[in-house]
């Protein structure tokens, strides 16, 4: 059962409901716009006040246990309690043969009737001017997932991030940035909710629907505007992560639907968790993803065949055929193929009749994978993958490799860790080898 979430709703319809609807303009449970997070002018943002998503943990942390004096980043992050839960075998979905050359409609500030304005020449969603340029990439690794790119969750609980990436010692990765939920306070890693910004994260993401952006806290130059899109929204204007890239995490999706609100505190808010990975420019098109009438996430209109997004972990919620709140989605979506992956497991698929130690799941068979998925970017894919969605505490992550022009993507249980990830977890140290990153990328859990 794989769809492009166009066909279940126009991706360009762009007054759905508010702060964090389930999705996006490509989620597979997306409900197109978010009218509140239309261009920001330096108001309050999302919620019409200020984000409570961004606040300090104190001394000592979300987790609710003291620091251990782990420092972050290059320091490393060390070990972190984890509620007990029914181990599982774990899971991976492998993406291959990622990056082709190819390009994607960039905004530009240009005049209208600019001869720059050669893919678009007119209004945006809310009847500004739009102009927009064809921008062409001749990479192949990876490309254009090798650009930069914004981390974005809802509806999950958060208690460690770390992001890795290659250093100048080509045989290994460090820890570029991080945050811990034992003392609240990121490092080279900035948490946005509407118009708040700051490296100060409780990592509740389950009290509101509003979307949350993560990046560097270091600034974002685009110069004139005349050639990169400038827009007026300090909270996104920072730099993502390009190139080779791994973001882990230990999170929990395991909470009280009723319990979530509207991001403007207006009554029962949508609960279903969204992790994505977008390109940075998706964000910066004057309404954070949600100008569709002029941002870079299609140059067709039908699907998301633009600048790159990854749903990386998506449950869909939508009162629909293809809705199941025990199941997640992972797609990739970009020029190279438009849509790869993005399977769901609808309304037909019951958590129940499978065993308690399973990740991953054909959709399509209804029965789950003996051996982790691959899936290729203008090849075959092993049957319709998608996730049970994990009770209790996982360490979720996402890695794309340039070198081996791979995606892959993970779900690991706490009690069990598999080899290839061990120099990893649950420490999550300064720095990877090389090898360690192989391994990953060779993972095929459950194995």
């Amino acid at each position: 059962m794989k769809r492009s979430s166009f066909f279940v709703r126009a991706a360009l319809v762009l007054l759905a409901s508010a702060c964090g609807s389930g999705g996006d303009l490509g989620g597979e449970g997306g409900a197109g716009a978010n009218a509140s997070e239309g261009p920001s002018t330096g108001a309050t943002g999302a919620g019409g006040g200020p984000s409570t998503g961004a606040t300090g943990a104190g001394a000592t942390g979300a987790g609710g246990s003291p620091s251990t004096g782990a420092t972050g980043a290059g320091g490393g992050l060390g070990p972190h309690v984890t509620e007990p839960s029914t181990p599982t075998r774990g899971g991976t979905m492998t993406f291959t043969n990622i990056g082709a050359p190819g390009w994607w409609p960039r905004r530009i500030d240009r005049e209208p009737g600019d001869a720059a304005c050669d893919y678009k020449d007119g209004d945006d969603t809310w009847g500004g001017h739009c102009c927009m340029t064809e921008h062409h990439t001749t990479s192949d690794k990876l490309a254009p997932f090798d650009e930069e790119m914004t981390l974005i969750m809802k509806a999950i609980r958060v208690k460690q991030l770390a992001v890795y990436q290659p250093g100048s010692d080509p045989a290994a990765w460090q820890m570029v940035s991080s945050w811990d939920a034992r003392n609240g306070v990121g490092s080279n890693l900035l948490v946005t909710e509407g118009q708040s910004t700051s490296a100060d994260f409780t990592g509740d993401l389950t009290k509101r629907d509003c979307v949350t952006y993560f990046t560097q806290d270091k600034p974002f130059a685009c110069g004139d505007g005349k050639d990169y899109y400038c827009p007026d929204d300090p909270g996104i204007m920072h730099l993502g992560w390009a190139g080779s890239k791994l973001v882990v995490f230990l999170a929990s999706m395991t909470f009280d639907d009723a319990g979530v609100e509207k991001c403007d505190g207006g009554g029962q808010g949508h609960p279903g968790p969204w992790v994505a990975f977008v390109a940075s420019e998706l964000i910066r098109d004057g309404g954070r993803k949600w100008n569709g009438l002029c941002n870079c996430y299609s140059k067709t209109g039908t699907v998301g065949d633009g600048c790159g997004e990854i749903n990386v972990f998506e449950v869909v919620m939508d009162n629909n055929e293809y809705s199941n709140r025990e199941f997640m989605s992972t797609g990739v979506r970009s020029y190279q193929e438009g849509h790869v992956g993005g399977s769901v497991c609808g309304s037909g698929c019951d958590r129940d009749a499978l065993a308690d130690d399973v990740e991953v799941v054909d959709a399509c068979a209804q029965k789950a994978y003996e051996e982790g998925p691959v899936i290729e970017a203008g090849g075959r894919s092993d049957g319709c993958p998608t996730w049970r969605r994990p009770i209790g505490d996982r360490y979720f992550m996402i890695l794309l490799d340039e070198a081996q022009r791979t995606i892959q993507v993970a779900v690991i249980h706490p009690e069990s860790i598999p080899s290839p990830a061990a120099e990893m977890l649950p420490g999550l140290p300064g720095r990877l080898s090389r090898g360690s990153i192989d391994a990953m990328l060779s993972m095929r859990l459950p194995e």
